[in-house]
């Protein structure tokens, strides 16, 4: 039987040694739900510091996208003004070859001609002067191609049998008095026709 007692106590002692007090029970308890909801709370904040964090960034791209819109816009104009720029610089240089050689040639008889100066003929030396042997060749093929339509240097000369001035002298029309007037008209009515 003390054997028996012995085992009835040693269960005893057991039990109760699994048994905790209420009060040990309460504080772990306590403790257990304090950390609990403060790791609620961490978790919280953690996730809104995650959320501020993740706004910022998408901010940044949002902002370096703004950036990279402002640089391409900045350089498509930078490309429409050096595309205008050289569309400007050609027109100039057109001109001052056509204007070249317009002047060595002596002009057209009319300014629509000047269309057959070919620009593309005219060449500049590395300086950005134009060589005179492209403008000489030029005009050479003018010449040959389009004679009739360059001015020609001489006046028209008047026929060998026109007057050369008038018998008064040399004064103007206008400024010849009245009487020297009605003696050039009455001579120029006499004369014989033909002369």
């Amino acid at each position: 039987m003390k054997d028996n007692e012995e085992k009835t106590t040693q269960e005893t002692d057991e039990k109760q040694d699994e048994f905790v007090s209420k009060k040990a029970y309460q504080e772990v308890s306590t403790d257990m739900h304090k950390y609990k909801s403060e790791l609620n709370e961490t978790k919280a904040k953690l996730n809104e510091l995650l959320s501020i964090q993740e706004a910022k960034e998408k901010e940044a791209l949002e902002e370096q996208g703004r950036w990279e819109e402002l640089y391409k816009k900045a350089q498509d104009q930078l490309t429409t003004l050096q595309s205008e720029r050289d569309q400007e610089r050609n027109k100039f240089v057109e001109y001052h070859k056509r204007n070249s050689v317009l002047q060595k040639l002596g002009g057209f008889k009319r300014d629509e001609y000047n269309k057959f100066v070919d620009i593309e003929n005219i060449k500049l030396r590395d300086d950005g002067s134009i060589d005179e042997d492209s403008i000489s060749a030029e005009i050479d093929r003018i010449k040959q191609n389009y004679p009739e339509l360059i001015k020609s240097s001489s006046p028209a000369s008047l026929p060998k049998d026109a007057p050369m001035q008038n018998e008064v002298g040399n004064k103007s029309f206008e400024a010849m008095s009245d009487h020297e007037r009605n003696e050039l008209k009455r001579s120029l009515l006499t004369k014989p026709q033909g002369y």
